[in-house]
């Protein structure tokens, strides 16, 4: 079954490119094969949606990345 896909622009700078590119590059020169940015993106969220993360009283986007690691974290043990 085909899911209906949206489109949406996200801002990113140019450290967040070049690591997206570095994963790209990693994976086609190791056997594999070069991943769109659109990919790594849509695997990363993926992952992340199979966390427990716990949003409440978030405020900034710092505050959210730390409650991803910590939730990264749990899952890893």
């Amino acid at each position: 079954m085909m899911t209906k896909k949206e489109w949406t622009t996200v801002n990113l700078n140019k450290r967040q490119i070049c690591f997206l590119d570095e994963i790209s590059k990693k994976s086609k020169f190791s056997g594999g094969r070069k991943l769109s940015r659109t990919a790594i993106l849509r695997a990363i969220l993926k992952a992340a949606n199979k966390l427990d993360i716990d949003v409440s009283g978030i405020k900034t986007e710092k505050e959210l990345k730390e409650r991803l690691l910590e939730s990264f974290k749990r899952r890893g043990k």
